[in-house]
């Protein structure tokens, strides 16, 4: 399996987890914790993906002045 593939596997894993803990501490009430988890892990993911754009464009700024 390509490694990106794998990559991006593991990053889903480690995120789902990471925000189903954050939403069912801030949500006592499960229902309501199971409603937000969808759109917390987007924005999540979303926010991963906007880091590694811009941590990617910085690399390639400073790589190409060397």
């Amino acid at each position: 399996m390509n490694d990106l593939v794998v990559h991006l596997v593991l990053l889903f894993v480690i995120s789902a987890a990471i925000v189903t803990i954050g939403v069912f501490f801030s949500h006592p009430d499960d229902d309501e914790a199971f409603k937000r988890l969808p759109r917390r892990l987007g924005v999540f993911l979303l926010g991963c993906a906007a880091v590694a754009a811009l941590m990617t464009l910085i690399g390639l700024t400073t790589a190409s002045l060397g």
